[in-house]
């Protein structure tokens, strides 16, 4: 009986390996082979309408310090990501507490909150572009407050907090779903034993919620910090990376070295540089995490 039961678990595990094959074959030709080969491609000067790829060794890094479009790229993008991310983060947080707070509503609360994540951004872009128009809604408001009209997308300092104004509303509901699902799973003993006791609502906040959503915490920065990292389709649709490229990001200047100016191999190594940032800030996060709860 032992050696049909070891037989019987050699079958079963070779069958997983066999049902895994096509998942690994797909991350494999759709995921690391298009990160090895743009890691390769950043040493020479490869173009897609260039018959030959010389090498240049760490010439296209080099240049990319160099080049002040990249470095502009680089500021914006950081100042977007650390913006976007604590502003979403927080606000996301104290959405999902209130919500949590009204009972039987609260299903419906978090539905009206998702919808913006499961609208497309094609039709997000189009009614934003409306507001932030010299003759849309948020002058309209100011003309009402007898303030001035502003220039939302065409001014330089009010370009790019106007696309985090439009990320942070996206994303909102989809961290917020995060945030729920776990405030359901605190044990609602813990917040009657502190009433016992007499905490008030704040300490419950800082003493219950915030200590048992540490792993949801944790969660919701590092996906939010990846995904605000690889902002791009907003950029293209509201800005194109201006005005003076005040918005331009580092996902935006690689699609406009790479496939407008056919500098693939510039662009990959802004890429490979963009891969190394998000990875370094991924792991900083995950062992800052996992240092406070150990």
């Amino acid at each position: 009986m032992r050696i049909i039961g070891a037989e019987h678990d050699r079958s079963e595990t070779r069958e997983t390996y066999l049902l895994l094959i096509p998942v690994l074959l797909f991350f494999l030709i759709f995921q690391y082979y298009p990160i090895l080969k743009s890691v390769v491609i950043s040493f020479t000067e490869y173009g897609l309408l260039m018959r030959s790829t010389p090498f240049v060794g760490l010439g296209n890094y080099i240049r990319q310090f160099q080049d002040p479009l990249f470095v502009s790229a680089l500021l914006n993008t950081l100042i977007f990501v650390f913006f976007t991310v604590s502003i979403g983060v927080v606000l996301a947080l104290g959405v999902a507490v209130l919500i949590e707070q009204t009972g039987r509503w609260a299903k419906y609360y978090r539905t009206l909150y998702f919808i913006p994540v499961v609208t497309s951004l094609l039709a997000a872009t189009m009614v934003w572009r409306w507001m932030y128009a010299s003759n849309g809604l948020l002058n309209f408001a100011l003309s009402v407050m007898d303030l001035p009209a502003q220039g939302w997308l065409l001014s330089e300092a009010l370009a790019l907090p106007s696309l985090m104004a439009l990320t942070i509303w996206k994303n909102l509901g989809f961290d917020m779903v995060l945030f729920a699902a776990g405030l359901q799973a605190i044990p609602g003993s813990y917040y009657e034993a502190s009433s016992i006791e007499g905490a008030n609502w704040w300490q419950k906040l800082v003493y219950i919620t915030l200590p048992q959503l540490r792993p949801i915490i944790l969660l919701v920065f590092v996906t939010a910090v990846i995904r605000s990292f690889q902002i791009f389709a907003i950029v293209l649709a509201m800005t194109q990376g201006g005005p003076v490229n005040s918005t331009r990001t580092i996902v935006y200047h690689i699609y406009e070295q790479g496939i407008q100016y056919d500098e693939m191999g510039y662009a990959s190594a802004a890429a490979v540089i963009l891969l190394l940032i998000v990875g370094a800030m991924t792991y900083i996060q995950i062992r800052a995490g996992g240092a406070d709860n150990s």
